[in-house]
């Protein structure tokens, strides 16, 4: 079963040596042209990639940023705190009860009625509400 063999008689190297003799035949060097235009397109993809994970860095940045956050604890209170919520107060005319002793009527006091506010054109005029 040992048969020697003559290497320069092995069919698959000579197949083998004529396939590289016809790749060389028709092999032939990139122009510089297209060697530019495939580094232009490799230069492209790399900062296409680039940009998108620099977007998702920063959307998953500022998603995670929103999930971390604590919430508003309470509700916002607006700027002038409305009064305390009790009785609705009575009139601004006050009744006073008679004096004992006299058959006088019933006597009523009100406050002054309020001044408008100065406006900056009643300033600026010289006229007074």
């Amino acid at each position: 079963m040992n048969e020697s063999r003559d290497p320069s008689h092995d069919p698959l190297k000579s197949l083998f040596e004529e396939a590289a003799a016809a790749g060389r035949a028709r092999a032939s060097y990139a122009s510089a042209g297209e060697i530019s235009a495939r580094g232009r397109r490799v230069h492209r993809r790399r900062l296409a990639v680039l940009a998108v994970g620099a977007c998702l860095v920063v959307g998953g940045g500022g998603a995670a940023l929103v999930t971390l956050l604590p919430g508003p604890s309470q509700p916002v209170v607006p700027a002038t705190s409305p009064s305390v919520s009790g009785p609705a107060p009575a009139s601004t005319t006050a009744t006073l009860p008679p004096p004992t002793g006299t058959s006088s009527s019933a006597v009523t006091t009100s406050p002054p009625p309020p001044t408008p506010p100065a406006t900056s054109a009643t300033i600026l005029l010289g006229r007074t509400p």
